[in-house]
C-alpha cells in the first residue's frame, strides 16, 4: 500500500505545471486540468490488478494496522446529518457537502484511518448530471403537475467520493428442502360444471451449492439513505486504479463510518439472497420450500475503494428531496414528491378494471 502520509484533503488542490494555478480532475478530459489556463496532467488511469487483503488474517489486528496500512487524516462530523468527511488544508470556513450545514472548525481531529487502495475516476461531469436528473425527474408520473411546469431549482451538485467495501468468497451451502409439483385435479360441482384446481405434491430433498462471490459492494457510510445507497450499482470496477490523491482534486471525499469487520454482515445477506435462490433453483419443480441451510465460508477477501457520485437536493412545499447521480454511468438515484391526487386516480382506475372484469367473466 502507499505510505505516502499525507493527509487525504476535502477539494484537495494540485498546482498546475504551467502556470502554477490551481488543477483539479476534470472529468470531461479524464485528466488533471487547470482552472486558470486549461493545461492538462498526465495522470496514470491505467487499470490495475487487483489486490485483495485476507480477512481472517486482518479481522483480529486491523487496530494494531502498521503505518504503510493506514493514514492520517483531518476529519470533521457534521452535526446536522452526521457525515464524517475529510478536512480542507488552510480552510477557516466550510460547509457540509450532504446538508449544506456549516461545520463547526474546531471540531476537526486527526485520526488514522484505513486508506483507500483503489477508485473509480469520475466520468460523468456536473452538466450531463444535471440533464440526467431532469430527464429522470419528467418521466415520474406520479411528480405533482405544478413542479413539471416549473424549473426545479437544484442545490449546487457537489462531487464526492464514498466509501466502500467489496468482499470475495467462495461459498458451499447444504440444505433440505421440498419439492412441489404441481397436478390439475377435475371434478364436478353440484349444478354437473367442471371444476379444475391445481394440487401440489411435495417431495422431500436435499444438496448443496458452491457459489463463488467477486466484489459484493457494501457502503462504508451511513449518511445517504439506505433507499439511496442500496441502489448505487453497476460499477465498472474492472477500470478500477490504484488511489492516488491526484484523483481527489476539486472533489470532496467523505470517511467511512463503518469498518470492513462490521461491513461485512451486510456482504453475507447480498449473498445470502443469492444462495437462497440458487437452491430454489436446484430444487427445481413448480415451488419450492428450503426448511434448512448450511453455509460455510471460505477464501473471504475485502478491499476499501472510492466510488464517485455528484450529490444534491431540491425543496418543494418545503421539503427536502435528496438525490445522487452516479458518477460513471450517470444513473440517478433518489426521492421526488408524489401527487396524491395521481395515485388515488390510479388507484381508483385498477378497481374499475377488476370491476369490469368480474361483470365479463363472473
Amino acid at each position: 500500500m502507499d505510505t505516502n502520509k499525507q493527509p487525504i484533503t476535502d477539494a484537495l488542490q494540485t498546482k498546475c505545471k504551467s502556470c502554477g494555478g490551481i488543477m483539479q480532475y476534470s472529468p470531461a478530459d479524464e485528466d488533471l486540468k487547470c482552472i486558470y489556463c486549461g493545461y492538462t496532467g498526465g495522470l496514470d488511469k491505467t487499470p490495475v490488478e487487483i489486490m485483495e487483503n485476507d480477512f481472517e488474517q486482518w479481522k483480529n489486528r486491523a487496530d494494531e494496522t502498521a503505518d504503510e496500512e493506514t493514514v492520517e487524516i483531518a476529519e470533521i462530523r457534521c452535526r446536522q446529518c452526521g457525515a464524517v468527511t475529510t478536512l480542507p488544508e488552510n480552510t477557516s470556513g466550510a460547509k457540509c457537502a450532504f446538508c449544506a450545514t456549516p461545520l463547526i472548525m474546531n471540531e476537526a481531529s486527526v485520526k488514522r484511518f484505513w486508506q483507500p487502495e483503489y477508485l473509480l475516476p469520475f466520468k460523468v461531469t456536473e452538466k450531463a448530471s444535471n440533464e440526467n436528473f431532469r430527464k429522470w425527474l419528467g418521466k415520474k408520473w406520479f411528480l405533482p403537475s405544478k413542479l413539471k411546469k416549473e424549473n426545479v431549482s437544484t442545490d449546487r451538485f457537489k462531487g464526492v467520493f464514498l466509501p466502500f467495501w467489496t468482499y470475495d468468497a467462495q461459498t458451499s451451502t447444504d440444505y433440505t428442502g421440498e419439492r412441489g409439483v404441481n397436478r390439475t385435479e377435475v371434478s364436478r360441482n353440484n349444478k354437473g360444471e367442471e371444476v379444475r384446481r391445481t394440487i401440489t405434491d411435495w417431495f422431500r430433498t436435499s444438496g448443496n451449492v458452491e457459489i463463488p462471490f467477486d466484489d459484493i459492494v457494501v457502503p462504508a457510510s451511513k449518511t445517504l439513505p439506505n433507499s439511496i445507497m442500496n441502489n448505487l450499482t453497476n460499477w465498472d470496477m474492472m477500470n478500477c486504479v490504484g488511489f492516488r490523491k491526484e484523483f481527489l482534486a476539486g472533489f470532496i471525499t467523505e470517511i467511512y463510518q463503518r469498518d470492513f469487520r462490521e461491513s461485512i454482515t451486510d456482504a453475507k445477506k447480498k449473498m445470502e439472497s443469492v444462495i437462497e435462490d440458487t437452491i430454489k433453483v436446484d430444487i427445481g419443480g413448480d415451488d419450492q420450500r428450503i426448511h434448512s441451510r448450511h453455509i460455510r465460508y471460505s477464501d473471504l477477501k475485502f478491499k476499501h475503494l472510492l466510488l464517485p457520485v455528484w450529490i444534491s437536493a431540491f425543496r418543494f412545499n418545503n421539503k427536502v428531496y435528496q438525490f445522487v447521480v452516479n458518477g460513471r454511468t450517470g444513473q440517478v438515484i433518489g426521492q421526488y414528491p408524489k401527487d396524491k391526487g395521481k395515485i388515488a386516480m390510479l388507484v381508483i382506475a385498477i378497481i374499475a378494471v377488476i370491476a369490469a372484469l368480474v361483470l365479463i367473466f363472473g
